[in-house]
């Protein structure tokens, strides 16, 4: 890349700009694809999440897994068991999860003391869910900072065109 020189800094040249817009626009794509596959991931997951939880149903019976054993207003108040706090790396903001150890319930126990594996299983993978979620909102950050720039530089592509 070559630069301009002029009162005493650097200034890009419309071929330095054009050189950014290309590698920009390359890593625009690669996120793209990597936001469909976490997209696909999802998917998968949550799936297999259901499977497993209409074979623990099948098991233990229709009463046994259903909405009436989730909790309601006037139950015992409980946290969340996993969290999302916002970090900044290197300028860009990222979700990152966070295990909460206070005040937690094993939803499992809304099912009775011996649930079936399935149900286990099924807890797993919709944890699991959250990590693919949560990759996915990280990639689409970046998407939109990549586009942020992109605009910026079609921008100044655009006054170095008039000048």
């Amino acid at each position: 890349m070559a630069l301009e020189k002029k009162d005493d800094f650097d200034v890009p040249t419309m071929e330095d700009v054009c050189e950014l817009l290309d590698k920009l626009t390359l890593k625009q794509l690669h996120l793209m694809e990597e936001k469909m596959r976490g997209e696909m991931n999802i998917e998968s997951s949550i799936q297999n999440g259901s499977i497993n939880l209409a074979k623990s149903r099948y098991i233990m019976g229709q009463s046994s897994v259903s909405t009436a054993r989730l909790p309601v207003e006037n139950s015992p108040e409980f946290a969340a068991s996993t969290k999302c706090e916002t970090t900044e790396e290197d300028g860009v903001k990222q979700l990152r999860v966070i295990e909460n150890e206070k005040n937690t319930v094993n939803p499992l126990h809304w099912f009775g003391v011996l649930v079936p594996q399935n149900l286990h299983k099924a807890q797993s993978i919709f944890q699991n869910t959250i990590n693919f979620v949560v990759e996915c909102v990280n990639v689409q950050l970046q998407l939109y900072e990549n586009l942020k720039t992109l605009d910026v530089l079609k921008k100044y592509k655009g006054l170095l065109d008039s000048s």
